[in-house]
């Protein structure tokens, strides 16, 4: 015989199915236990988290429903009023068993945890960062929230991804009904190894000799079709186009190590760089005009008074100066 708590969990099940509430889904994780469900919880319509679908897991035990169960959210949103690092929503009939009541239902719980999405309760909020961001720059909470609703749709669509490779299809064979995994194709194929090296040495970014040639693109040097197809260009003029990168890669990898630089041009590359970087680093010399004739039969300023200061200097009575 079942304890009250399964049978109350039954109860639950069946007002569940009889009488779903929007954006609500809840159903036990196995077949022979109540005492652990998993929900879905959509956001309200009309309000930010309008497309969010989040997960929560919810535990019972043999004292429900005198305690209420133990509340998780799977799929952790940014809220203040749910722990970013448990997952606890911040529920107060959840939270002090002395404000939970026999009547409160498991539907009942969801819907509160539903509504508290959009309405949060910022006073003693356990997401603090979440609180502060709501309070200092709405927009910017706004936009992590939208944020947080693409991440539970792409959550739920890795689920269902995987929920749907774990269903089975049962085929009629001699020796009766034989369950087979429903697979889809082109998602998973059997690869021969050929294959497989033939692709990974064509991606490769590494090779072992410089020279090694591409299989990949030997099979479509080999192949006009092919070539045509993914390129459009005729095969002299693609093997030209080959030719260059690889020796464009080669030089760049390895050093251009075929051919000795010409002494004569690398000295004319040289010259041309020492003539650039004088024009740039080294000022301009004004050159002098000429002299004029009577400046040359003169001579410049500077020379007579040079010989007038000689010849005063000459004429210095030393007695005088001591």
């Amino acid at each position: 015989m079942h304890s009250r708590a399964h049978m109350l969990l039954e109860k639950e099940y069946l007002l569940l199915q009889k009488q779903p509430a929007w954006g609500i889904e809840a159903e036990p994780l196995r077949d022979d236990s109540l005492f652990e469900w998993m929900a879905t919880i959509k956001g309200l319509k009309d309000t930010i988290w309008e497309g969010g679908v989040f997960a929560v897991n919810l535990k019972f035990d043999e004292n429900f429903n005198n305690i209420p169960p133990s509340v998780r959210f799977h799929t952790v949103p940014f809220h203040p009023n749910i722990d970013m690092n448990t997952g606890q929503p911040c529920v107060d009939f959840l939270d002090d068993y002395s404000i939970w009541k026999e009547s409160y239902s498991l539907l009942s719980i969801l819907l509160a945890i539903q509504c508290l999405l959009s309405n949060p309760v910022l006073k003693n909020a356990v997401n603090q960062d979440a609180c502060s961001i709501l309070l200092e720059t709405p927009d910017l909470y706004r936009q992590m929230v939208v944020d947080c609703v693409s991440a539970s749709q792409r959550v739920l669509a890795g689920e269902n991804l995987q929920a749907d490779d774990a269903k089975v299809r049962f085929d009629k064979t001699e020796d009766g009904l034989v369950d087979k995994p429903i697979t889809s194709q082109g998602r998973l194929a059997k690869v021969s190894f050929d294959e497989y090296l033939t692709t990974w040495s064509g991606i490769a970014t590494s090779k072992a000799q410089a020279n090694m040639k591409n299989p990949l693109l030997e099979a479509i040097k080999n192949n006009p079709k092919m070539q045509t197809a993914h390129f459009g260009l005729p095969l002299e003029e693609l093997q030209q186009h080959m030719k260059k990168q690889l020796q464009e890669h080669n030089s760049l990898m390895y050093g251009n190590f075929t051919s000795k630089p010409d002494k004569k041009d690398s000295q004319d590359k040289k010259l041309d760089h020492i003539n650039k970087m004088r024009k740039i680093y080294l000022p301009s010399r004004k050159i002098a005009p000429p002299p004029s004739t009577a400046q040359s039969e003169i001579g410049d300023p500077w020379e007579k008074d040079v010989d007038d200061l000689v010849e005063w200097t000459a004429n210095l009575d030393e007695e005088e100066l001591e």
